[in-house]
């Protein structure tokens, strides 16, 4: 490490600049330097003092830091993806929000979960985080829960949220162009003013999702789900495919596997021969609907109303049920059978 890269460093640090990418700090003496929010993506600090270091919110991705010092170092909400810890003294280091996936390589025996660091990674649980602002452009987060997230301004081009749970999340003016949104729970999600163009939404559960404001070109839609709480931009024609759930709502062979619709009203509904396997209808009303020749193999009925319901011929098999309430429908659909 020469002196001149290390006082280069800090006279454009002084003068704004946050942008360090892949410079090159090994050995060097950052005691106590405070470096929030600056863009280290593959630099090198292998063996680098940074004892009480501020890292925080830094973009530290791919970064080196082999046998550095990071005692007492504030690395909160830190991107640590890919970046390699081994050897490092973190002793005392704070990493409350740092997020790390499974290439990050960390201390022997160190453990990020004791750590409170968040793991992006598919499946992860990330319900309740803060994540606005985060550039998670790119990032595969499959079947992760983000129920109720905080995800207002972050970069989220071509993510991978298929089948992801965004429950009540706030995602406001982030970009989602290309994203992967398929199969995805929306419901009752914030998105005002986010960038959607060109993302799949196809089987998305939009209930109750404020999409007002957002740019939807070549937006791709078929199968999802929608309510008359569902907020639309100003002006925007809903297209053929999607399927609307509402009193006496016509979904007669309509897929809705897997879906989460807990406490959606339904009654006199048709979803004859509907594809209902694993959905979540707990509280949901079902009252005199048709549900002739359904699949709800695994589907959640805990509280759910099937008064009168049409169920000839309907597949309950693994359903969840609970009496008494629910079991009214149930109660004449034995009584027919026998």
């Amino acid at each position: 490490m020469n002196l001149k890269t290390l006082e280069n460093l800090w006279t454009a640090f002084v003068e704004g600049e946050r942008d360090f990418t892949g410079i090159n700090l090994a050995g060097a003496d950052l005691n106590h330097w405070s470096l929030s929010r600056v863009d280290f993506w593959g630099a090198d600090f292998s063996g680098a003092n940074l004892t009480q270091a501020n890292f925080r919110r830094a973009n530290l991705k791919q970064t080196q830091f082999c046998n550095a010092k990071l005692v007492g170092a504030d690395l909160r909400w830190a991107d640590l993806r890919e970046a390699v810890l081994t050897g490092a003294d973190m002793e005392d280091a704070r990493l409350e929000g740092a997020l790390y996936n499974a290439q990050t390589q960390l201390p022997e025996g160190f453990d990020p979960g004791q750590a409170r660091m968040w793991s992006l990674e598919p499946g992860a649980t990330l319900a309740t985080k803060d994540l606005r602002e985060r550039d998670l452009g790119g990032t595969d987060l499959t079947a992760a829960d983000l129920s109720g997230a905080l995800l207002v301004n972050s970069q989220l081009f071509g993510a991978v949220l298929r089948r992801a749970n965004l429950l009540s999340a706030l995602v406001g003016d982030s970009d989602l162009r290309y994203a992967d949104l398929s199969q995805a729970t929306l419901m009752l999600a914030d998105l005002r003013g986010a960038d959607l163009r060109h993302a799949n939404l196809s089987q998305a559960n939009l209930i109750g999702a404020n999409l007002r404001g957002c740019q939807l070109a070549e937006i791709t839609l078929e199968g999802a789900l929608y309510s008359d709480s569902t907020q639309f931009p100003r002006g925007f024609q809903v297209p053929d495919g999607l399927h609307r759930l509402a009193p006496d709502a016509s979904l007669g062979g309509a897929d809705l596997s897997g879906a989460r619709l807990t406490g959606i009203d339904l009654r006199g509904a048709n979803l004859a021969g509907a594809n209902l396997m694993h959905t979540d209808l707990w509280g949901a009303c079902l009252a005199n609907a048709d549900l002739n020749g359904a699949n709800l193999l695994g589907a959640n009925l805990l509280g759910t109303d099937l008064t009168g319901a049409n169920l000839n011929q309907t597949n309950l098999m693994q359903a969840i049920i609970a009496m008494p309430g629910d079991m009214a429908g149930l109660a004449a659909f034995n009584s027919q059978s026998a």
